[in-house]
């Protein structure tokens, strides 16, 4: 997060608020969203600085342009979403892919989108997902674990370099 800066920034799926308090050192703005109301009223009692809201994805944000979007959705292979903390859909990408698409509208023309992504799930199909909406990507981080690599996935409008 470091050498990453700018205006606005939102994050997705905010869980205890770690990575938008890290956030609000480098945007003027910022935007953090979850789905279950009791987390986002435990990230708000602990983050000063941030705008909560409760919604799905991004659902209930309008009138905003983020230079910086980041997310860490559940991502592991499930027949179904019943915990909604870690299931990410029959290819572990269901979530990914529905916050991209409900985030990418709210996405500055110059702003990246940054995912979390497991080796476990069909992240080559997630990106092929994002490319249909007409988001390049790239990896731009990876960490080997014992049973899976996390990666970085980064989108964006425009050029990767």
């Amino acid at each position: 997060m470091q050498n990453v800066s700018g205006r606005s920034a939102m994050e997705i799926g905010t869980g205890s608020g770690y990575l938008c308090e890290l956030l609000t050192k480098h945007f003027k703005t910022v935007v953090a969203t979850d789905i279950d109301p009791d987390t986002v009223r435990h990230a708000k009692e602990r983050v000063e600085g941030v705008a909560f809201v409760c919604c799905d994805s991004s659902s209930a944000i309008t009138n905003m342009e983020f230079d910086l979007i980041v997310m860490n959705p559940p991502y592991l292979p499930s027949e179904g979403i019943k915990d909604v903390a870690v299931d990410g859909g029959k290819d572990g990408i269901d979530i990914s892919t529905k916050m991209v698409t409900d985030s990418a509208r709210l996405l500055h023309k110059d702003g990246k989108i940054m995912i979390v992504v497991s080796s476990l799930a069909n992240y080559r199909l997630l990106m092929k997902r994002l490319h249909e909406l007409g988001l390049k990507t790239s990896i731009i981080g990876q960490r080997k674990l014992a049973f899976e690599e996390i990666m970085i996935l980064q989108a964006s409008f425009g050029q990767h370099t």
